[in-house]
């Protein structure tokens, strides 16, 4: 008889953890009643409750372009310039195509004063494709021009045409090679998060400042020295800052930096 008392124990057990767990799971709201309630809370103007929700469902759930894109719409209308730069930045990163993003992100730059510097031609010209176009496109001229090496044009004046089109496959992998290495150098862009942030010469606190620096301005994350990071901007001029001032956009909604690689 002890044996049946034993698996009878065990399935008192099991059922009792099985109803435990569904207690649980019913008290714990879904992922889309918390969104729900935060746009509920965002439409009533409560915009600081609705961003604890939105980071709620970040931290348990993943992000999102929509839940970013929320993330910074509340923190337009609570006057967090810089966190809503970031992830608006953050959603576009998710979904590059989406108008309302940039509208949003355009819109609260102009209305700060955070005006694009100008940059380089090979910037602008990188900036026409992402990462992940240029590299397609360097790829698909490699085949073309591989193509040609090994097969060869079998048609009148074959050599002459061959030739025109290695020079030019050629040419889209020079250029598209110089996208990818200025893109890839943008990889670890960078928002100002902090409003009394300071350039620095050196990574030091009693350092002098080398220039002016805005709340929601975009930066390059280069390295890290100590609670300082060495950062790059749209012109090239570069610089320390506090790690606790800046917000990397590859990092998460749940806190204004990612972790930072650290010095050896």
């Amino acid at each position: 008889m002890k044996p049946t008392r034993r698996i009878s124990g065990l399935w008192a057990l099991l059922i009792l953890f099985a109803i435990t767990s569904s207690a649980v799971a019913a008290s714990t709201p879904s992922a889309e009643t918390l969104f729900q309630q935060g746009n509920d809370l965002y439409g009533q103007g409560r915009y600081q409750e609705a961003l604890q929700i939105y980071v709620r469902i970040a931290d348990r759930e993943g992000v999102s372009a929509a839940l970013f894109y929320n993330l910074a719409n509340c923190c337009a209308q609570t006057g967090q310039t810089g966190q809503a730069v970031l992830n608006y930045k953050r959603a576009l990163r998710l979904s590059p195509a989406d108008s309302d993003i940039k509208g949003n992100l355009d819109l609260l730059e102009r209305n700060a004063g955070l005006f694009r510097q100008e940059v380089s031609w090979p910037n602008r010209m990188a900036a026409l494709l992402d990462l992940d176009q240029w590299c397609l496109l360097a790829g698909f001229a490699l085949m073309i021009l591989t193509l040609i090496s090994l097969a060869g044009l079998r048609l009148h004046n074959g050599r002459q045409l061959g030739r025109w089109i290695s020079a030019a496959c050629l040419l889209i992998i020079l250029l598209s090679s110089a996208g990818i290495a200025a893109r890839y150098r943008q990889l670890d862009e960078a928002v100002v998060v902090g409003s009394d942030a300071r350039l620095l010469l050196s990574p030091f606190p009693a350092a002098s400042p080398i220039g002016a620096i805005r709340e929601g301005q975009t930066m390059y994350y280069r390295s890290q020295h100590g609670a300082y990071a060495l950062v790059e901007d749209e012109t090239g001029r570069s610089g320390w800052i506090a790690v606790k001032d800046i917000g990397l956009v590859r990092g998460t909604a749940s806190g204004s930096t990612p972790p930072f690689k650290q010095a050896e």
